[in-house]
């Protein structure tokens, strides 16, 4: 895997976590927000590195 792919599964697996409070769909949206964070970090070191 690579390092971006790593860092989205893991911002993935925390915002599942932080959502497991809620009913059946706090952990999928927390999922989808921790990956989708993830994906912007990983944009905007894309950016700095050129």
């Amino acid at each position: 895997m690579t390092p971006e792919s790593k860092r989205i599964v893991k911002y993935a697996a925390i915002g599942a976590v932080m959502a497991i409070p809620l009913p059946i769909v706090g952990p999928i949206i927390g999922g989808i927000v921790g990956a989708v964070i993830a994906n912007n970090k990983n944009r905007n070191e894309g950016l700095r590195s050129y």
